[in-house]
C-alpha cells in the first residue's frame, strides 16, 4: 500500500486485498526490430526459427493455439534466446479504424466462425475467413514469419486490411531470392499452403525440418540455392510401391564391370501405408517422394508427396478420376502425371511439386484400358534437358503404343518409337544420363516382354533401329540406368515372383542378378549418386472381419475390420468360452499360429515352425490347448493356448 510522507497511516477494519499481475521482464527486442529491410542472415533466421518452432510445439502439445504469431510478438534477448509473447486470443478486427499492425486485445477464449482473430498480414487463410482454426493456422502465421526473416519483406501486403486480406486468400507470395538454399523456400511454401491439409501438419514435424537446416548450414552442406542447381545435370529418381522397400547400404560396386560382384543391400520399407500405393518417384535432391496412393479409404488414386524421414504425406491433387503414374521434373518444380478422363482416354498434366493449379499439356486415347492389360509399367519419363516428355501414344485405335516426345512448352509431339504389330506397346522409358540413349520396354504380350535401347540424336531424332538387349519369356520392367551410363538396372520374372537384374548397356554381358536386394521387387531406380536403390515389394494382404448375425449365416449390420495387419491374417477361430481367438499369420515372416483377446487385441505368437505352413488351429473343447499340422510335415502338433512353446508331436 502506499505510505504518507513522514508516518504511517492505516485504515481501520479488515485489511483490503489487492489484485495485480506478475509478468516476466524479457530485455532484449522484438523480432521485427532485428529484421531490417535485407532480413537476416541465413545461421541466425535458422537459430530464431528453430526456437520459434520449439516453443510453438510445446504450446500445441497442450492444446494452446497462439493465433497471433507475428514478428511483434516474438522477443530476442541479447544472448539471442527467443522467447515467443503474447498467447492471449488475438484481437477482433474492424473494431475501429486503425493500422493492421496495432497491439492485439485479449478476447473471449473460443472462437466462433465469421469471428475473424489475429494480425491481418500474418493470418491464416482460415482465419482470414473467420472460420475455427486449429494448429496448422499457427504453421502458415509461421510460414509468414520465417518469410519475412530470410527476405526482409512481408509475404502478404496490401494497401489496406481488405486488399492484403485478398492476398492471403488468392496470391502467392514473391519468389525469394536466388540465394536462398532451395531446402529452405520449398519448407516455407510447404507452411503457406492455403488448404491446411496440403500444409506440414504439426510444429514438431517442423522443428526436426529446421533443425536439420540448421545443421547442414553450421557445417556449409546446405544445398545450393535453386538458381545454381538448375545449371547442373540432374537426375530423375524413380521408385514404385505397394510396399516401397530401400536400400540403404552402399551399391557403389554397381557402378563397375557386370563381372564384379554386387554389395550387399539392407532393404527397409519406405512406405507401407494400407491400400495401394503405386509409381513414386523421388524429387532430384532425394528429399522427397511422388507417388499415386488409393488413400486411406482406398476409394481413389491421387498424387501425393512424402518428405523422407517425416510427417504423413502431402495430397496434391483432389480431383475423382484416377491420377498415376508422377514424374518429378529434372528441376523438381514439377511433377508430372496421368489422369485417366474415361475407360479410354487420358491427359498428361503438371502440378508444382509444391501444390499448385495444373496444366494439361495433351490428352492421349487408350492409355487406361492399356493400363488394365499392361501391369507394373511405367508411362511417363521426363529428358533430362527437363524440356521433353517421353509418353506412349497410338497413331489410330488399330495400331500399337509407341514412344513419343510431348514438348512441355509447346504441346508439339515427336514420334521416337514404332513397335511391330501384334506388339501391344513400348512402355517404361528411361533416358541415360547424358540423354543420347532411350532404355525401354517392348511388351510382346500382357505378361512378357524385354528391354530394348534406341540412340537419338542431340536434336532427340532417332538414330537407326532400337537395339534388343535382353531375350525373356516373362515380365521384364523398369530399366533405371546408373550414373556413368554403363549398366541398367532393371526387374524380371513372373507376375507373382520379381527379382532385380543389372545388365552392360554394351550389350556385352548376360544380365546378373543383385545379391541382396530386390527379392520379389520390381520397377527399381537408383539414386543419382548410385549408392541407394529403391524398388517395389509387391505383397498380398488378408484380414479378418467381424459382422453380427441373425441366424445361421444370415448377417446384420456392416462387417468391421477385426484382426489386420500389412501380412496375411487368416482362418479365425474363437475359443469355446468366446474370449480368445486363434488365427493364422504370417506377421512375423513365416506363416504361423497365432492367439489374440476376442477384440483383437494382444496378439502373440504361438508357434515358430519357420518353413512351414500351419493349418487352422483347432481349440481342445476346455480351451486349454490346440492342434495342428504343418503341411511340409505330416505330423499332428499340439501346445498350451495361453504361452509360446516348442511344439510337440501328438
Amino acid at each position: 500500500m502506499p505510505s504518507a510522507s513522514g508516518g504511517s497511516c492505516r485504515r481501520p477494519g479488515p485489511p483490503h486485498r489487492i489484485d495485480f499481475i506478475v509478468m516476466e521482464h524479457v530485455p532484449g527486442k522484438t523480432l521485427d526490430q532485428l529484421i531490417g529491410r535485407k532480413g537476416l542472415r541465413l545461421n541466425e533466421a535458422l537459430k530464431c526459427a528453430v526456437q520459434i518452432a520449439e516453443a510453438l510445439a510445446a504450446a500445441h502439445a497442450s492444446g494452446i493455439v497462439h493465433r497471433d504469431l507475428k514478428p511483434g510478438n516474438i522477443m530476442v534477448t541479447e544472448s539471442g534466446l527467443v522467447k515467443v509473447l503474447d498467447f492471449g486470443l488475438a484481437k477482433l478486427t474492424e473494431v475501429a479504424a486503425s493500422s493492421e499492425d496495432e497491439p492485439t486485445r485479449t478476447a473471449k477464449p473460443r472462437t466462433e466462425e465469421g469471428t475473424i482473430l489475429g494480425t491481418v498480414a500474418y493470418m491464416s487463410p482460415e482465419q482470414a475467413q473467420g472460420k475455427p482454426v486449429d494448429a496448422r493456422s499457427d504453421i502458415f502465421s509461421f510460414g509468414a514469419v520465417l518469410y519475412e526473416m530470410v527476405t526482409g519483406r512481408r509475404a502478404f501486403q496490401g494497401d489496406s486490411k481488405l486488399s492484403t486480406l485478398a492476398s492471403i486468400l488468392n496470391k502467392e507470395p514473391e519468389p525469394l531470392s536466388a540465394e536462398t538454399p532451395h531446402d529452405l523456400e520449398k519448407l516455407i511454401s510447404r507452411c503457406l499452403k492455403k488448404d491446411p491439409a496440403r500444409r506440414i501438419q504439426t510444429m514438431a514435424d517442423l522443428k526436426v525440418a529446421l533443425e536439420e537446416l540448421k545443421e547442414e548450414s553450421d557445417s556449409g552442406k546446405l544445398a545450393a540455392p535453386a538458381a545454381e542447381r538448375r545449371g547442373r545435370r540432374s537426375w530423375l529418381w524413380l521408385a514404385l510401391p505397394l510396399v516401397l522397400a530401400l536400400g540403404v547400404a552402399d551399391v557403389w560396386l554397381l557402378r563397375r564391370s557386370a563381372e564384379t560382384p554386387a554389395a550387399q543391400l539392407h532393404a527397409v520399407p519406405l512406405t507401407s501405408s494400407a491400400g495401394r500405393e503405386t509409381h513414386p518417384s523421388f524429387s532430384p535432391d532425394g528429399n522427397q517422394l511422388a507417388f499415386s496412393w488409393d488413400g486411406e479409404q482406398q476409394d481413389n488414386f491421387d498424387i501425393y508427396v512424402k518428405m523422407i524421414g517425416g510427417g504423413p504425406p502431402l495430397r496434391l491433387t483432389t480431383d475423382r478420376a484416377p491420377d498415376q503414374s508422377p514424374a518429378y521434373s529434372p528441376d523438381g518444380r514439377a511433377i508430372a502425371f496421368l489422369r485417366d478422363l474415361s475407360q479410354d482416354r487420358a491427359a498428361v498434366l503438371l502440378v508444382p511439386a509444391l501444390g499448385g493449379p495444373e496444366r494439361r499439356l495433351a490428352e492421349i486415347d487408350g492409355l487406361p484400358a492399356l493400363r488394365t492389360r499392361i501391369i507394373g509399367a511405367r508411362f511417363l519419363a521426363w529428358h533430362p534437358n527437363g524440356k521433353w516428355l517421353v509418353v506412349p501414344v497410338r497413331s489410330s485405335a488399330g495400331e500399337p503404343f509407341g514412344l513419343f516426345l510431348l514438348s512441355v512448352d509447346t504441346q508439339q509431339m515427336r514420334r521416337l518409337s514404332s513397335p511391330p504389330q501384334p506388339a501391344p506397346a513400348d512402355l517404361d522409358p528411361a533416358f541415360s544420363p547424358d540423354g543420347r540413349t532411350l532404355a525401354f520396354v517392348r511388351v510382346r504380350a500382357p505378361f512378357v516382354g524385354d528391354l530394348y535401347l534406341l540412340s537419338v540424336s542431340a536434336d532427340l531424332a532417332p538414330e537407326g533401329e532400337a537395339r534388343r538387349l535382353t531375350f525373356a519369356e516373362n515380365i521384364v520392367n523398369g530399366p533405371a540406368w546408373t550414373p556413368d551410363g554403363r549398366q541398367i538396372i532393371f526387374s524380371s520374372g513372373t507376375f507373382e515372383d520379381q527379382s532385380l537384374w543389372r545388365i552392360p548397356a554394351a550389350g556385352s554381358g548376360q544380365p546378373q542378378r543383385l545379391a541382396s536386394a530386390g527379392e520379389k521387387g520390381f520397377l527399381p531406380a537408383l539414386s543419382r549418386d548410385g549408392r541407394r536403390l529403391a524398388y517395389t515389394w509387391l505383397s498380398g494382404d488378408k484380414n479378418i472381419w467381424r459382422t453380427g448375425l441373425s441366424g445361421p449365416g444370415v448377417a446384420v449390420g456392416r462387417p468391421v475390420k477385426l484382426i489386420a495387419s500389412t501380412r496375411m491374417d487368416e482362418s479365425p477361430q474363437y475359443s469355446p468360452d468366446g474370449r480368445r481367438i486363434a488365427f493364422n499369420s504370417t506377421r512375423s515372416g513365416s506363416y504361423e499360429i497365432w492367439v489374440c483377446d476376442r477384440d483383437g487385441a494382444n496378439p502373440v505368437q504361438l508357434t515358430s515352425f519357420g518353413k512351414g505352413i500351419s493349418a487352422r488351429a483347432r481349440w481342445s473343447p476346455d480351451g486349454s490347448r490346440w492342434r495342428s499340422f504343418p503341411r511340409r510335415k505330416a505330423n499332428m502338433r499340439s501346445m498350451p493356448s495361453t504361452r509360446k512353446a516348442a511344439p510337440r508331436a501328438g
